[in-house]
C-alpha cells in the first residue's frame, strides 16, 4: 500500500495547495482500496469457511475415533487461525460502528453489524432538491453541496460605505509579513501536524478511510 501510495502521490495532478495534493491522493486510493478490499472480503469468507469444515471434521472424527496427538496440534491450528480472523473482523466493524456497546467489549454479531450500515446509510444523501430541481446523482449532489459553502465562504463583492485607509493606527494593522503568513497555501508538514493530532480511532470520515489509516508509520 505505501507503493500504491507514493506511485498516485508522484502521478501528475492539478494542485494548488498540499490540500489538493491530499484530496487527490485519497481519492486515488480510496478506488484501489475498494477492489482490494472486496477481494480480499471473499479470500477471508473462504478461508473462514474451509478452517470451520476442517474443525468440524475432526471433531466428528474425535467423536468417532479418536484423534492422534498429530491431528490434535492440527485441530488447535485451525482454531487459532480462525480466531485471528474473527480478531480481525471485531476490528473492522468497531472502527466503522463506533457504538460504546461495541467499544466496551460486546460480540460481533449480525446485530452489530446491521447497527453500523444503518448508521452509514443514514448519514448518507440519497438525493437533494436545487430549487425545482431534483438532484439523485452522487456527483451532482457533490457539486452542488461543494457550490453551495463555495459561495457561502466568499468574500462578497464590495458596495456601499466604506472605512476610510487611515482609520486604524499602523501597529493595530496587519502588516505585509503577516498577511503574507496568513494568505499562504497550507503546507505539506502542516497538512501532517494536522493528521497526527487527530484520534486515530474516530469514524471514518466521508472518504471512507479512517485517520489511523491516514497516519502511515515513519512520518
Amino acid at each position: 500500500m505505501a507503493a500504491r501510495w507514493r506511485e498516485v502521490r508522484d502521478a501528475p495532478h492539478r494542485a494548488l495547495s498540499a490540500v489538493d495534493s491530499w484530496h487527490f491522493c485519497a481519492k486515488r486510493s480510496r478506488q484501489f482500496m475498494k477492489g482490494w478490499g472486496a477481494n480480499v472480503g471473499r479470500d477471508i469468507r473462504e478461508r473462514k469457511k474451509a478452517l470451520l469444515e476442517g474443525i468440524q471434521a475432526l471433531d466428528l472424527r474425535a467423536d468417532a475415533a479418536g484423534l492422534s496427538a498429530d491431528e490434535w496440534m492440527l485441530r488447535y491450528d485451525l482454531e487459532d487461525q480462525l480466531t485471528v480472523i474473527y480478531t480481525d473482523e471485531e476490528a473492522y466493524w468497531r472502527l466503522r460502528g463506533m457504538q460504546n456497546w461495541v467499544l466496551k467489549g460486546d460480540a460481533n454479531t449480525a446485530y452489530s453489524q446491521a447497527i453500523a450500515n444503518g448508521r452509514r446509510r443514514r448519514n448518507s444523501i440519497p438525493l437533494l432538491w436545487d430549487g425545482p430541481t431534483l438532484l439523485q446523482r452522487p456527483e451532482d449532489i457533490r457539486a452542488h453541496v461543494d457550490g453551495f459553502y463555495r459561495d457561502l465562504f466568499s468574500a462578497s463583492p464590495r458596495g456601499g460605505l466604506a472605512l476610510a485607509q487611515d482609520i486604524w493606527p499602523a501597529h493595530c494593522c496587519v502588516s505585509p509579513a503577516d498577511n503574507a503568513a496568513l494568505t499562504a497555501p497550507f503546507s505539506e508538514v502542516e497538512v501532517w501536524e494536522a493528521i497526527k493530532g487527530m484520534n486515530p480511532s474516530s469514524a471514518p470520515g466521508p472518504d471512507g478511510l479512517p485517520v489511523k489509516f491516514s497516519r502511515p508509520s515513519g512520518r
